[in-house]
Formats: structure tokens, sequence, C-alpha cells
């Protein structure tokens, strides 16, 4: 019989799958994303910012920085979608000011 033959994308894919969700992944992929927002590379901050709310969608902050990111690229309905999913009674006021911004811009 053959061996089935992985490569090492597959086995760090099914390794990452069993980690998640864990409330401790994640915050390097969002560390990333901001710098990249930093830098005005939206594109890949959002990439980042995907992957750090797949790895731990617990994290109402991913979830903000990732509708921040997509409001930046001017889809502030995509933005909205995402704002919506976080939580009110976790949000400080930095937050809050950027829910504002991407509901008034949707409106």
């Amino acid at each position: 019989m053959r061996k089935s033959k992985t490569t090492k994308k597959d086995r760090n894919e099914r390794r990452e799958e069993l980690l998640r969700p864990s409330r401790s992944l994640g915050y390097d992929r969002d560390e990333l994303g901001m710098y990249f927002v930093s830098r005005r590379a939206y594109k890949i901050a959002e990439s980042q910012f995907r992957r750090a709310v797949w790895l731990n969608p617990y994290e109402y902050h991913f979830v903000c920085h990732l509708a921040w990111c997509l409001y930046k690229q001017e889809r502030y309905k995509e933005a909205k979608v995402y704002i919506e999913r976080v939580d009110a009674k976790y949000v400080n006021e930095e937050t809050r000011m950027i829910i504002e911004q991407i509901k008034q811009k949707v409106l």
C-alpha cells in the first residue's frame, strides 16, 4: 500500500485547525495587520486581520481592526457587516469612535 503524501502546508493547516479556536491565537496576525495599516498596505493588512479573526473569533479587536481596514478601502457596507458582530458591552472609547464613523458612512 502507498502512503498518502502530505505536504508541509497540509500538515500546518491541519495543526492550525486543531488549535482553533483558542483565545491566545491571532495576536501576531493582528499586530502585523496594524503595521500594514500604518503603512497604508490595506490589502495585505486585510488578509492578516481575516486570518486573525479566523484563528480567534472571540477577540472583538480583530473584528474591529478588519472593519477599520475595510473602511479605509472604502468598502463601507462590508465594514458595517463586521462591525455589527461586535458586542457593544466590550468596546472601549476608541473602538466606539470607529464604529460610529463606519455607521455614518453607510447611512
